[in-house]
């Protein structure tokens, strides 16, 4: 049992004959394990890119809900009046007369 992990330690199981199947195991982990570490990172890159859309998103919603509102407010009949004033154009006095057309078909 110790002379196995000191042979284990020491890395006789690389130089011994046949110790070719060894490295390309070896070989095999490494990349396995570098594929891994690349893979994580790419993922990580996505979940980064994700969270600042998020960000983005939800400032760009936020600027439309305030646009709505300075939009909402400049609609409204006192604001045109108001605005309208200085022009010299004022709202009617009396409300508007509804005609209708009918047609002798």
């Amino acid at each position: 049992m110790k002379t196995g992990i000191l042979n284990l330690l020491k890395g006789t199981f690389l130089v011994q004959e046949g110790a070719s199947k060894n490295w390309r195991f070896i070989l095999f982990v490494f990349f396995l394990a570098g594929l891994m570490i690349t893979a994580s990172h790419q993922v990580d890159q996505k979940v980064v890119q994700i969270a600042q859309t998020n960000k983005e998103l939800q400032a760009v919603r936020s600027e439309f809900v305030s646009v709505r509102e300075k939009v909402m407010h400049k609609r409204m009949e006192t604001q045109l009046a108001h605005a309208l004033k200085n022009q010299g154009v004022f709202p009617p006095d009396k409300a508007p007369i509804k005609i209708i057309i009918q047609s002798n078909e």
